[in-house]
């Protein structure tokens, strides 16, 4: 379906409208802060005391490192990520690639004995200036 004439630029400009309004209410919102002596004092406190709590942490995180099973662990881990990222994107590839035509489209699989579904939207998304719409 086409759209009509001067139609996409009408949606531009009531989108641009409501952004300004919600600019707008943003700006009166921020006069509306929460505000006082007692508050002030109950955030510094909640620093101090995350700062002991980062402290305790990183003095039993030092710990581990002398562990090699940790180190190992550690290790293992990192390298885990970067294959499953891969396969991942190795994944995302190959499924680009089936059903190109359709906008949803459900696979069913048995991989190691359990019932797998996977689902492939495509999706259109709209950038204005180079920023994401949502």
């Amino acid at each position: 379906m086409t759209p009509k004439p001067n139609q996409i630029e009408k949606l531009l400009l009531e989108l641009m409208k409501i952004k300004e309004k919600l600019e707008d209410a943003k700006v009166i919102l921020k006069d509306f802060k929460v505000r006082s002596e007692r508050l002030t004092e109950l955030k510094k406190a909640k620093k101090e005391l995350g700062e002991q709590i980062q402290e305790e942490k990183d003095r039993i995180e030092s710990e581990f490192y002398e562990d090699k099973d940790y180190e190992q662990s550690k290790n293992d881990e990192l390298t885990h990520k970067n294959q499953l990222k891969e396969k991942n994107g190795e994944l995302r590839h190959a499924m680009a690639q089936v059903n190109v035509d359709q906008q949803l489209s459900t696979y069913e699989y048995n991989i190691k004995g359990e019932p797998l579904k996977m689902q492939v939207e495509r999706v259109v998304k709209v950038y204005i200036n180079g920023r994401e719409e949502k």
